[in-house]
């Protein structure tokens, strides 16, 4: 089997049809088709039920796919260490971090550590879940729970604290409940069923009483708009609210508080780039008062 065809298997189940596949790699459709069959005559297996609708992943394209992406970011992470060996400082530094995190403070705050290290670029994974860390290997990562395993070194550098949050627009039409059994009669803004395991939704429905949402979504950003927009009452963490002149609600009730844990891959370990960026994450955190007590586990 030629390894580079799992790139055009993983093109395809993401994008669910040949044309747009091979758009996104820069080759024909009638490539990407002949490299499905080349891989599923390597294999002996059925991996996609091709129709007019487009190309779905069969159960062995389903079992194939988590051990390609793997594949995939071995190769990268391999890159990522190999490339231009003679310079410490230049190449690419893969961070993980929650959503807002990434969008709202580490994004916007690289202006200045890139004027001072210019031959650092980022590849940045930015979502409301987290990857199996299993499954990661980017170099550095910021979580909200402690990880019990993996092959990283592990501090804590801070601390979260997310609380109720509403528009001054929504408070002047609706009024802010003063306890949190009046939250029902307010919208409220959460998660949908797929990340209602998460402790920031378990919090919020804890708070309320396991209210019903009036609206569902599956990112921070979208509930930031959402309450920008005076729809309702979210649960956003205090460093983005307070800034954008979002009104707490609720005050006096305990806020969610959750440990920010830095995360640094063991294969990094003597990258200078690597170093430098782990140090401007620390510092950014300190500069917003979410420095934590530097503990190691």
């Amino acid at each position: 089997m030629n390894w580079d065809d799992l790139r055009f298997f993983i093109a395809v189940a993401n994008a669910s049809n040949i044309t747009d596949a091979g758009q996104a790699l820069k080759v024909s459709a009638s490539t990407v088709s002949r490299k499905i069959l080349v891989l599923e005559q390597a294999l002996s297996s059925v991996l996609f039920l091709k129709t007019t609708q487009g190309y779905f992943l069969t159960e062995a394209g389903q079992a194939l796919l988590p051990m390609a992406l793997e594949i995939e970011e071995r190769l990268r992470l391999m890159e990522r260490q190999l490339s231009r060996p003679g310079a410490r400082m230049a190449g690419v530094v893969r961070i993980e971090c929650p959503e807002l995190m990434g969008s709202h403070l580490i994004i916007p705050a690289l202006a200045q550590f890139r004027l001072q290290h210019p031959q650092i670029s980022f590849d940045f994974v930015n979502a409301a879940r987290s990857v199996k860390l299993t499954q990661s290997h980017s170099d550095l990562l910021l979580r909200l729970q402690r990880p019990e395993a993996g092959n990283f070194t592990l501090r804590r550098v801070g601390e979260l604290t997310q609380a109720l949050f509403c528009s001054p627009g929504y408070a002047a039409a609706h009024g802010c409940p003063e306890k949190p059994s009046e939250l029902r009669q307010h919208s409220l803004i959460g998660w949908n069923q797929t990340l209602a395991h998460m402790p920031l939704a378990r919090w919020l429905d804890q708070l309320s009483g396991d209210q019903p949402l009036w609206m569902r979504t599956g990112n921070l950003e979208a509930q930031l708009k959402a309450v920008q927009a005076g729809l309702g009452i979210a649960a956003l963490p205090a460093y983005i609210a307070e800034p954008l002149g979002l009104h707490r609600v609720l005050p006096q009730a305990p806020a969610h508080r959750a440990d920010i844990w830095l995360l640094r891959n063991l294969a990094t370990q003597g990258q200078e780039r690597v170093e430098r960026v782990a140090e401007f994450l620390c510092d950014l955190l300190a500069r917003q008062g979410l420095q934590g007590e530097g503990k190691a586990g």
